[in-house]
Parts: structure tokens; C-alpha cells; sequence
């Protein structure tokens, strides 16, 4: 690495090194950011728990699920109508079914029906998730079963809360009375036969916890406040005789789902169960429900009791299968604990401890940054762990947001100290280095070590450069050169291009150096087609005089070079060297021998991904070389119209030419200069009629050029 190298390294390690200034920012910085996390979190700031509750949907639904208890079985109501789904002979043997034939809300006759033949089969609780409100057919009877049969059934009804403009307005909506004579002291609700169906979302309406019990001042002045009223699943438990699995307390807590919709309790078609057939066949003549907790409920989406769960992608899950998860998760116990809001908001400022000691320990930004995501990672695998193990719920996004936020301010203000000290060394490195390499250098100074590349190389210059002084005088020389080389910059810098220099009216610049490009060819061929239409459009600007000087070539050529800093101590420059840039500069001479605007070496034209329209123009051996070079032009701005056409027949031009037959070889040139202007085939044209005058001992199809 050579000295001034050196230098900068040693300069950029001195400004990496900590200061009491950055230290005090990047205290600042975290505990901002984390006294903000806990403000707002203390707060409900709903975006804060919406992450939150986003976070524990996903351990739900990556995390240990509450085992399936095939204790409970769920009966679907799976469509409003059988309209022909059963047999003559099963219409006879079971009357109710004829009900089933028409238009859901059915005859509650069916209802009695089910409830005595799953109490005759031994069924242990029978739960119907609907409330029978209105006056129906078969009220009779369902009311005789619900008597009969009060130890082992459970009916519902619903809390209604509506708004008004006066206000919120709240209501029992309990079973009608021709179906049930309450039996409650204080209350209907106080009936062990019913239970509320209601189930309460979170704000962002995805149903996590569950209430068991309420109290009548939580309802609302519906009941009196000392009356307990119980939900439809905490019925269904005590009847089954596990009343002492029903949690404590009257808040609603969190469950363990068992797993997403229609996976875990997949209902039983009422019309199957009730079907003699199906019922001994696929129920065993009822065994399938002994001692079981069967739940009765509308499963099918038309009747869109449905709810969002975390598991609500791709679809919500049905309100009787829910309940029956919340039956399930309190078999097992499955009430995951989260922590008070002190522990929480203690876990949030840790995070910020965190994000102030990974700034100051870990200061290389690659580093931290990978650190940060690391013990994100890391506490993101501990909280999983937590909440499938130990029945734990500690916050996850808001402590992984201050951390993550604290740093990755802290970073960008590293970021933009470190930027602001590299532009100061690049304002010093500019006096010796091009702005590329400056770039290269900054970024890798091991870059800067002399080696071999392979470039494409871009060579254009200004005709008549001394005619063009003497015309416009040094001031209007000067700025048609600015100009000039403004529309050249712009064209190779658009390509990623590095320049080489400027040499008087000449323009050098390269692909594939510092760094490898693998497209430099067609970099280069992109940047040459930009550089010719910037410069045709200077054109008009110029006064008649200097449109008629102004003339230029551009020449394309590739090839190994030796790159890297050349100069002296007072001043360096990173460029090229080796004979490729003299093969460029003899091509790039060529330009204005064939009258044409561009012209590509075989070398480059090769590494072209795609080939754009072009032509075949000679074959020669340029001065200083001994092998010969093949020469194409590609379509450009300057070539003339149906060019297509031209190419095909200088292709049939050439092909006497490279024969030897040079008579008709010249004919054939001369009719396209006629016609076409073209400079190539003049210059053809002229070197036939030579060759005819100075007839070639072996030809060979190599034009040897004398001049540079």
C-alpha cells in the first residue's frame, strides 16, 4: 500500500475512535427513544399494541397449541335447508326430519329431538350456541326436554349492546318463555340451563382472551351488580363436573387456541346425526357421544357467525368451534399469563440498556448492526420458549422496537459523522485523485495496489481543433470545449464510467477498473451511443462556421492494461497503462480515415451481450502492430437512412474486395458513395483504385496503414 494510502487509513481510524460528544448523543439517542417506548406504551398508544398483538398472533400460530380433547364434539348446523338429502324410509322412521326440508329457523321439535337421543346415547352435556328468542313451532316440546333433561343441557343467550344517538343502550336477550321458565332467584341468567354466548375481541376485533363470568355491574344495570352471570362455556364445565377448571376472577384472559378453523373440531352434520341410518352407521348407534360434551351450533357461512382469531388467515373461525376451544383450552389449562404492566414496561427500559451498550461496545456498524439482529432473534426464540413452556406472555415487539429503533439511530448518526469525515479526505484526496477512483479508494484502499485489468476503453476526439481556435478565439475555445466535454462526462458518468483524463481536445475513459465490470462492453457501447447524441445535439447551437468544423470520432476498443496510481509525490493520478490505449488511439485515428462516427474493435464487439445493427468494415494492421484488427461500425445517430440496406451490399462490396477483385470491388463502392455518401466505401473505393495500380504480389485481404 503506498504512503498516501497509509495516510488515509491512519486518518480514518483516528476519526472511528470514540469522543465524549458521541457518547453523550448516543445517550441521548437511546434513552429517547426507550423513555418514548414506555411513555407510549403506558399510554395505549394503539399503534404500540397493535404490534404487540401482532407479535402474539405469531407465537400462537408458530407456538405449542392446546392438545385436542376428544371429550367434545361439535354438531354443525351445516345448512338452512335438507331439501333432498334424505330417504322415504328415514323420513318415516324419524318424523323430525321432514323439518329439517324446510327454510332454517326449523321447528324447535328437532331440537327436542336431539337433546333426547344424545341423552339416551349417553352424551354428558349438550350445549346449544343459540339463543331461541323468538316464538317458534315446537316450543313445546323443546321446553318438555329442557325440563327433562336440565342436569345435562345448556342453552344460550346474548348481551346486546347497541349505540344510539342518546348513548350506549344494553339488553338481555334471553331464550323465549315458551321455551324456558327461569328458574334464577335474583335473575334469569342465574338459571344454570343458560349461558351468554358472547364473545368479546380485542380493539383491532381478533378474539384472544375470554371471559368466563361477569358480574352485573360489569354489564351494565341489566341484572343486579351482585349477580354472577356465566358464560356458555363455563356452564358446559360445571355441568360436566369440572366446575373447579373454570378460572377464578371476572376478567378475561388469554387461551391457548388448539388449533386454526375447522382443523381441530370438525362438526357433525345435524341432519347426519339425526339420520337412523348415518346414526348407526358413522355413531354406532350413539356411542360416539357418551360421556362427551356435544356442542350444537350454525356452522355454515350463511349464517355468519364467524370470528377473527390469530389463525384469521386465510378465513375467520366459526363461533361453536371457538367455544369449544375455550372448553378445551380449560381441560387443559391452557391460560398463558401476561405480565403486569410494571414488568412490562421494566423489560422495555432494559431493551434500552441493551441498545446503549451495543453502541458503545460494538463499534463497527456491520457488526452492530448484525448484534442487533441477532439478540432480536435471540429474545424473539426466549419469548416462543416462554409462551409454549411456561405458560408465559412477556412483551415482544415494543422492547424489540426501542432496541432496534435506539440502534439504528445511533447507526445513521455513525453513518453521517463518518460520511461527513470521508467528504472532508475526499476534498483532500480530489487534489490527487479522480472522483471514481476517489470513490474506490474510500471504499477499499487495497484497491489503489498496481495490477493487471481487462477494460473496455472509450477514446473520442474533436477534429479540427486548431481551425476551431482560430475561429472562436480562446475564450469561445474554452467553452465549446467545456461544453463538449460536459456532453461527454454526462455520458460516461451515466454508464459508470471512470474517466481517464483529458488530453487537449481528447477524451479517454474506461470500464472495468477499479472494480470488474462484466457488462463494460456494453456499458461502453451504451455510453458511446449517449455521447454521440449529446454531441449531434450541441450541433445546432454552434454558428454555421463552427458547424462546418465541428467533427469528431469515437472509438471502442478492449484489452489488458496495468492500472493503478502513476505520478510523483506532489501529484498522482490513478490510470492506465499498456498497449491497449495505443491500439485505442490508432482505432479512434481510423474514424476520420473511413468518414465514420464509430467504430468498435472485434475484441469488444465480441463481449456484446446483444449485437445492435452493424456492419463489417475492414481489416487492417494499424501502425506499431504486426497483427491485423477487424473494425465494425455500429448503428449510431449519424448513420444514414435505410442502413440495412447499405450494409448488405458493402458486405457484397467487401467480399470482392477481400477476393481480389478490385474492379468490381470499386464499382460497387463507388454506387454507394453515389448513393449513400458513405465514408467507409470512399475510403474503400480509393484504396481499390490503388491496388488496381499497384497490383499486390499475395493478397491476403489486410490492409497494412502506414499513418497513425
Amino acid at each position: 500500500m503506498n504512503n498516501l494510502t497509509r495516510r488515509w487509513c491512519l486518518h480514518r481510524h483516528e476519526t472511528m475512535k470514540p469522543t465524549n460528544k458521541r457518547s453523550i448523543i448516543v445517550l441521548v439517542i437511546c434513552g429517547a427513544c426507550t423513555l418514548a417506548a414506555l411513555g407510549l406504551w403506558e399510554g395505549g398508544f394503539v399503534p404500540l399494541q397493535q404490534m404487540e398483538f401482532f407479535a402474539q398472533d405469531w407465537q400462537t400460530r408458530l407456538g405449542r397449541k392446546t392438545p385436542v380433547d376428544d371429550r367434545l364434539v361439535l354438531i354443525g348446523i351445516d345448512k338452512p335447508v335438507y331439501s333432498s338429502d334424505f330417504s322415504d324410509e328415514e323420513l318415516q322412521r324419524e318424523p323430525v326430519l321432514k323439518d329439517l326440508q324446510n327454510n332454517f329457523p326449523w321447528s324447535r321439535a328437532v331440537w327436542a329431538r336431539l337433546i333426547e337421543k344424545l341423552s339416551d346415547a349417553g352424551a354428558k352435556v349438550i350445549v346449544f350456541d343459540l339463543v331461541f328468542a323468538s316464538q317458534n313451532d315446537g316450543d313445546d316440546e323443546l321446553h318438555q326436554a329442557l325440563e327433562k333433561y336440565k342436569d345435562r343441557v345448556v342453552i344460550g343467550y346474548n348481551i346486546n349492546v347497541g349505540k344510539t344517538e342518546r348513548g350506549e343502550i344494553r339488553e338481555l336477550l334471553l331464550p323465549n318463555s315458551t321455551v324456558l321458565t327461569p328458574t334464577g332467584t335474583n335473575s334469569a341468567v342465574e338459571d344454570d340451563r343458560l349461558g351468554y354466548v358472547n364473545l368479546w375481541p380485542d380493539f383491532d376485533d381478533t378474539l384472544r382472551r375470554v371471559s368466563y363470568r361477569q358480574t352485573g355491574a360489569q354489564v351494565g344495570e341489566l341484572v343486579p351488580d351482585e349477580t354472577v352471570l356465566e358464560s356458555l362455556d363455563a356452564r358446559a364445565l360445571r355441568k360436566f363436573g369440572r366446575s373447579d377448571l373454570i378460572p377464578p376472577g371476572f376478567d378475561a384472559r388469554l387461551f391457548r387456541y388448539t388449533a386454526p378453523a375447522n382443523q381441530a373440531y370438525k362438526p357433525e352434520p345435524v341432519g347426519e346425526v339425526l339420520s337412523p341410518k348415518l346414526w348407526e352407521k358413522n355413531y354406532g348407534n350413539g356411542k360416539f357421544f357418551k360421556d362427551k360434551i356435544v356442542l350444537i351450533g350454525p356452522t355454515a357461512e350463511i349464517f355468519h357467525d364467524t370470528h377473527n382469531t390469530p389463525f384469521t388467515d386465510p378465513k375467520p373461525m366459526g363461533g361453536p368451534e371457538i367455544h369449544l376451544q375455550i372448553i378445551n383450552a380449560a381441560l387443559h389449562g391452557e391460560f398463558p399469563r401476561e405480565r403486569s404492566t410494571v414488568a412490562s414496561l421494566f423489560i422495555i427500559a432494559i431493551s434500552g440498556v441493551v441498545a446503549v451498550a451495543l453502541c458503545f461496545l460494538v463499534r463497527q456498524p456491520g457488526i452492530r448492526f448484525l448484534s442487533v439482529v441477532g439478540l432480536s432473534a435471540g429474545y424473539a426464540v426466549f419469548a416462543q420458549l416462554l409462551f409454549d413452556h411456561a405458560g408465559q406472555v412477556i412483551p415482544l415487539a415494543v422492547p424489540l422496537m426501542a432496541l432496534a429503533v435506539s440502534s439504528f439511530i445511533v447507526l445513521a448518526y455513525d453513518f453521517v459523522l463518518e460520511r461527513l469525515e470521508r467528504m472532508k479526505l475526499r476534498n483532500t484526496m480530489s487534489l490527487y485523485f479522480s472522483p471514481a477512483v476517489c470513490e474506490a479508494v474510500l471504499a477499499n484502499p487495497g484497491s489503489m495496489e498496481p495490477r493487471r485489468a481487462d477494460v473496455t476503453l472509450l477514446l473520442t476526439d474533436l477534429r479540427n481543433s486548431t481551425p476551431l481556435a482560430e475561429a472562436l478565439g480562446p475564450q469561445g475555445m474554452f467553452e465549446l470545449l467545456n461544453r463538449v466535454f460536459e456532453a461527454q462526462t454526462n455520458a460516461i458518468m451515466g454508464e459508470e464510467g471512470n474517466l481517464e483524463h483529458f488530453l487537449g481536445d481528447q477524451f479517454l475513459s474506461y470500464w472495468g477498473a477499479p472494480q470488474a465490470q462484466p457488462d463494460a462492453a456494453d456499458r461502453a457501447s451504451r455510453a458511446a451511443i449517449k455521447l454521440i447524441t449529446a454531441m449531434e445535439k450541441l450541433r445546432p447551437t454552434f454558428t454555421p462556421q463552427v458547424q462546418k468544423l465541428f467533427n469528431y470520432g469515437v472509438a471502442l476498443h478492449s484489452g489488458g492494461v496495468l492500472v493503478g496510481n502513476k505520478g510523483s509525490a506532489q501529484r498522482l493520478d490513478y490510470g492506465l497503462v499498456g498497449d491497449t490505449v495505443n491500439e485505442a488511439a490508432r482505432i479512434e485515428a481510423l474514424t476520420k480515415y473511413y468518414g465514420a462516427r464509430l467504430l468498435v474493435s472485434s475484441i469488444t464487439f465480441a463481449q456484446f451481450t446483444a449485437k445492435p445493427g452493424h456492419r463489417f468494415v475492414d481489416r487492417v494492421i494499424v501502425k506499431g502492430k504486426s497483427e491485423p484488427v477487424e473494425l465494425f461500425e455500429c448503428e449510431n445517430p449519424c448513420i444514414p437512412a435505410n442502413y440495412p440496406e447499405l450494409c448488405r451490399r458493402y458486405e457484397a462490396a467487401y467480399a470482392e474486395y477481400s477476393a481480389g477483385r478490385f474492379a468490381e470491388a470499386q464499382t460497387q463502392f463507388d454506387k454507394l458513395v453515389q448513393e449513400f455518401s458513405d465514408g467507409p466505401s470512399k475510403a474503400l473505393s480509393a484504396r481499390c483504385a490503388e491496388l488496381l495500380a499497384h497490383p499486390p504480389a499475395a493478397w491476403k485481404g489486410v490492409w497494412k496503414m502506414d499513418a497513425k
